[in-house]
């Protein structure tokens, strides 16, 4: 039964691809396939005028209309002050939410909304959304394997070190073309490289637990998760509770939003890396230390709290707390 129901859910997947692939004229057999029907089936790509466009130069407009969109951002900038973008144009909702959630910052009053990004800076902003590098001790040198590591910004030499480190960026032919543009093809499978999964199902009580998950819902009462995989609770979980039940996540929790985040069991990293965010660790201790149940560290966005305590309702001192660097 098993097998058969397997099987099932194995030719369900696959019509659904078919269908996703049959809606684009241009949507290529190659490397980037299964992450661009990936891109559209999680609401990142949309296409225009029945074209997914893969090769085309992804301009800042675009990445941050897929930043919001994956993240589940509804907050707005004020974007007044920039003079490249007025209320009229599409993308202005999408700069504007891109802006609150600390994604894009521009430069000399301008966001530069219709030009192409780089890769470089493409990988900065993914580093900052999801804090691969915010209190980390990168080692830069793992950028010394490209042949063109000298074609690296300075100021972008941390965060792109941080994406590759963690595999979610190889290079092509020993190089990592950091200041080539980079196309929506390129960007699709760095992206799914980076979240696997997204959960906007409002009933969910667990997650996926073989790639890195999204939480883009709040409300949510998550009970026995054990991952080894990172989680992000995205802008879309609002001003809500969301809590997490006889878990343990072995990597990194990435808090982007929260009213109140409610954490039972044990945590390696917890990263609050926007601010006005509450997080609280119910610490159950065990006599052998190395089954405690605990937070092992935790980065603190300023205006952000975190607080545990343990069973006799004393604070727990064994987390180490870093205010994280943004």
């Amino acid at each position: 039964m098993k097998k058969i129901i397997a099987l099932l859910l194995v030719c369900i997947m696959s019509m659904s691809i078919s269908a996703f692939a049959a809606d684009f004229s241009d949507m290529p057999d190659d490397w980037s396939t299964t992450a661009l029907l990936n891109a559209v089936e999680n609401g990142l790509l949309s296409g225009s005028g029945g074209k997914i466009l893969p090769s085309d130069n992804l301009t800042r407009a675009q990445m941050a209309t897929i930043m919001v969109r994956a993240c589940g951002a509804t907050g707005d900038a004020d974007i007044s002050e920039f003079t490249d973008v007025t209320p009229n144009d599409w993308f202005y909702g999408s700069m504007s939410k891109a802006v609150a959630m600390g994604a894009f910052n521009g430069s000399g009053g301008m966001l530069n909304p219709e030009s192409p990004i780089s890769r470089q800076e493409a990988f900065v902003v993914l580093s900052r959304v999801f804090g691969l590098a915010i209190n980390t001790k990168v080692d830069t040198s793992i950028l010394n394997q490209f042949t063109d590591v000298a074609d690296i910004a300075q100021w972008a030499a941390n965060d792109v070190a941080a994406i590759v480190s963690l595999g979610y960026v190889g290079g092509n032919g020993g190089m990592l073309n950091p200041n080539a543009n980079i196309t929506r093809a390129e960007f699709a499978v760095v992206m799914d490289r980076l979240i696997k999964y997204y959960i906007d199902d409002e009933n969910a009580t667990t997650i996926p637990t073989d790639g890195n998950v999204m939480i883009r819902v709040g409300n949510l009462k998550l009970d026995g998760v054990e991952t080894e995989k990172m989680v992000v609770i995205g802008d879309g979980v609002g001003d809500t509770e969301l809590s997490f039940a006889n878990s343990k996540i072995d990597s990194e929790l990435v808090v982007r939003a929260g009213k109140r985040i409610a954490l039972d069991g044990r945590y390696q990293h917890v990263k609050i890396i926007r601010p006005n965010v509450r997080v609280e660790g119910d610490i159950r201790r065990k006599e052998d230390s190395y089954e405690a149940e605990k937070v092992h560290k935790v980065y603190i966005c300023k205006n952000s709290t975190f607080s545990t305590m343990a069973n006799l309702g004393t604070p727990d001192q064994s987390t180490e707390k870093v205010e994280a660097e943004q």
